[in-house]
């Protein structure tokens, strides 16, 4: 696997702790050197407080996880790291379960389009042709409602019934002007495009690198190809803005279980190429005996 370095993670960034204080967690940063590195923290019912530490430049050290501990009396302490070479703090082990996706794509924006299009599988160029040529549009937009309705409805079709319209939006407002959101509608049908989007992306930007967050689609965009298209102007947006990387952010990885459900949406995004990223296993320590037993 080819890894495109990235100075800080999305998890790492201002705008990231934004979002999760809207959500409820709070933010805490500790020190290595002169990198600051966010917590976050949150009360869990029936199980305490934890503490989330996601792909962290640098791992703290043990005085450090120990007034953690200390200020916020934690039920356990979660550290997701973005490299191997990152040390094992003592007392963690292997947690059964993650936070974020583990294993992604990314591909490499320093190149150009007309290669990054080439590497792609001929199925999914030719979806896309086929998409342009059954004359859809994309247009960026800033209609998050319509969005997280297209959202929502496709996530009931598929039997997801738990709405996300509070991470959807916490995720638009507090990235503001670095959120990019793609609707895509038949030019036929541009009247009905304000509100009743055939399909969408929603975007996220970090210094570095482009994270494809949420997708949604219609069975009409899906025979229309629309999720591939859009994708594919998704790629070049994120050129267009100086990205370097183009992340999309979770694939199928036979670890974690959880995951299994994703084996469907992985086969398409392996459709455009890329490079395929593995992060190391999440890491745990348990304060509350009761988290150990339920490894959770």
């Amino acid at each position: 696997m080819i890894r495109i370095m990235i100075s800080k993670d999305i998890r790492q960034t201002h705008e990231y702790a934004r979002y999760m204080e809207i959500l409820g967690w709070k933010t805490e940063k500790y020190e290595v050197g002169s990198i600051k590195n966010r917590v976050f923290i949150r009360n869990i019912p029936l199980i305490g407080k934890i503490a989330k530490i996601q792909r962290p430049q640098c791992v703290p050290n043990k005085k450090q996880l120990e007034k953690l501990q200390q200020n916020y009396s934690l039920a356990a302490i979660y550290i997701e790291p973005q490299e191997e070479e990152q040390k094992n703090p003592s007392a963690f082990s292997i947690a059964k379960t993650c936070f974020l996706p583990p294993k992604t794509i990314h591909i490499n924006l320093e190149q150009s389009e007309e290669k990054i299009f080439n590497q792609m599988k001929s199925k999914t160029r030719y979806n896309i042709r086929l998409s342009q040529k059954r004359r859809m549009s994309i247009q960026e937009s800033s209609n998050i409602d319509a969005f997280i309705k297209l959202w929502h409805e496709g996530a009931k079709k598929r039997g997801n019934f738990f709405s996300q319209k509070k991470e959807i939006q916490a995720l638009w407002d507090a990235f503001e002007k670095k959120a990019h959101l793609l609707l895509a509608n038949n030019t036929t049908l541009l009247h009905r495009s304000v509100v009743n989007p055939l399909a969408g992306i929603l975007l996220i930007k970090s210094p570095t690198t482009t994270y494809y967050m949420y997708a949604a689609s219609t069975k009409e965009g899906n025979r229309l190809f629309a999720p591939t298209l859009l994708t594919w102007e998704a790629i070049k947006l994120a050129k267009k803005i100086g990205c370097k990387i183009f992340d999309f952010e979770g694939i199928y990885d036979k670890r974690y279980p959880q995951t299994k459900s994703w084996k469907g949406f992985t086969r398409f995004k392996e459709g455009f190429g890329g490079n395929t990223i593995e992060y190391p296993k999440t890491l745990v320590r348990y304060y509350n005996p009761l988290l150990r037993i339920l490894s959770l």
